[in-house]
């Protein structure tokens, strides 16, 4: 619907011509046609949780109102003259981000620190070089650890290491293995040689554990273990001797006597020294009764 618009300006105080069909008087402002009622706008209640729909009751019919009279257009009050715009508060400055301030150069005597510091680093951590290498696979050999010294190996030829050490270090391991196979034959014979002599000495056969043991010193040659095995030995011998010596002063048979004696101090044990001082001097007194016996039969 198109409202009407007047041709004078419906303000009393005003009341002048209007030139065009405007819809504000260009003298007053006033605006030309009714103004519609303001409708305050309402704000929404929140949403209420939904609840069955309740049961339709019957209502009483409303009774008619009367239909309201059309009142006549009143003048409109003038517009009040516009505020003056609110005055923005000052921008505060956008807050820079924090610049870290800009570093100083690096000084010549801070590089050369860092270069001493880096070359002893390098001096402590540098890699070995092949004749060490060579040296410590050597070393592997000589302690019978082939197997280490063969690795090392195989790293310097695939590190295409100088062909003299690599000689020098086949030479070694060639060496080495040798000695490593007569060492391993050694020890496999040392251990058979204890257990026979042990079996002969427990059997009372003293002789033939020397002879066994001879036997082995004979092929390997002495060390301290043949050492300490023929001081074993020997003890036993000259006891044997002894327990001979023995049997011969119960027999009286002072030529068994003192052979048995001889024969037990040739082995010169110290353990069996306090023994054979007793049977010496049980040697001397029946040298002694021999002469005493025989003397009266030299009188007559």
């Amino acid at each position: 619907m198109l409202e009407t618009v007047n041709d004078v300006c419906i303000n009393a105080a005003c009341g002048r011509t209007l030139p065009l069909r405007v819809a504000h008087c260009p003298f007053c402002g006033t605006r030309q046609v009714a103004q519609a009622p303001v409708l305050e706008k309402t704000v929404a209640p929140p949403p209420v949780p939904r609840m069955p729909p309740p049961v339709p009751v019957a209502q009483p019919a409303p009774a008619p109102q009367p239909v309201p009279t059309v009142a006549a257009p009143q003048p409109a009050p003038p517009p009040p003259a516009p505020a003056a715009p609110a005055k923005a508060p000052p921008a505060k400055p956008v807050a820079r981000g924090s610049v870290p301030p800009p570093r100083p150069p690096v000084r010549l005597r801070t590089w050369i620190a860092a270069a001493v510091v880096l070359t002893g680093i390098w001096f402590f951590n540098k890699p070995a070089s092949v004749a060490e290498q060579v040296e410590a696979a050597t070393a592997l050999a000589a302690q019978c650890d082939l197997d280490g010294a063969r690795s090392a190996l195989a790293v310097l030829k695939s590190a295409k290491a100088p062909a003299a050490q690599i000689k020098r270090l086949q030479a070694s391991i060639t060496k080495s293995a040798a000695t490593c196979d007569k060492q391993q034959q050694r020890s496999q014979a040392w251990l058979a040689l204890q257990g026979s002599v042990n079996q002969a000495l427990d059997a009372g056969k003293p002789e033939l554990a020397a002879t066994r043991l001879a036997i082995y010193v004979k092929r390997w040659g002495d060390d301290p273990d043949t050492l300490e095995l023929d001081a074993r030995v020997k003890v036993a011998q000259a006891s044997a001797q002894l327990d001979l010596a023995d049997a011969c002063l119960a027999r009286s048979d002072r030529v068994c006597l003192e052979n048995s004696l001889i024969a037990a101090e040739r082995y010169k044990r110290p353990e069996l020294a306090a023994r054979t001082q007793t049977l010496r001097t049980a040697l001397s007194q029946l040298l002694e009764r021999s002469l005493l016996d025989a003397a009266p039969v030299q009188g007559q």
